[in-house]
Parts: C-alpha cells; sequence; structure tokens
C-alpha cells in the first residue's frame, strides 16, 4: 500500500513579508509615517520564519529581527503622533 504524503499549501510569507516592509521603508523616505505603521503592522502578520516553532524556541537572531521590527513598527507610531 502506498503512502500519501499530504503537504500543506503555504502561503509564501517571505515574500509578502518582503513587499510589505519596503513599502513600509518607502512611505517612511516620503515621510508618509501613517501608510508605514500600517505596511509595517501587516508584514509582521506574514512571519517570515518557521510558524510551526514557538517564539521561545527560536533561533536568537530570529527573535531579535522579530523584536526590532515591532520597536520600528512603534516609532512610527510615535513619529505619526509627533509629526500628525
Amino acid at each position: 500500500m502506498e503512502k500519501q504524503v499530504e503537504t500543506k499549501r503555504q502561503l509564501p510569507n517571505r515574500y509578502i513579508y518582503t513587499v510589505f516592509v519596503v513599502a513600509a521603508i518607502i512611505s517612511v523616505c516620503i515621510k508618509d509615517f501613517s501608510t508605514a505603521i500600517i505596511f509595517g503592522g501587516i508584514a509582521l502578520a506574514f512571519d517570515p520564519f518557521n510558524q510551526s516553532v514557538p517564539f521561545p524556541q527560536r533561533a536568537l537572531w530570529q527573535r531579535l529581527w522579530l523584536l526590532i521590527h515591532c520597536i520600528f513598527v512603534l516609532v512610527l507610531l510615535v513619529l505619526s503622533i509627533m509629526y500628525h
């Protein structure tokens, strides 16, 4: 009897994440902080790393990357409030 391997269909999270991060960076360059917050926050929803690994068990550099990204979005929020 043959074993059927069932593969999950996964979204290309790394590509989607990259597109949203680039859009956020472009928005920052043109000083549109409100849009940058939106793109940066949505990018966090598309975790570019292996989602089956719990956050505390991920590599240190992956945790730092996501924390720095989150801090970046929070800084954008403060900048948006200050310049609005």
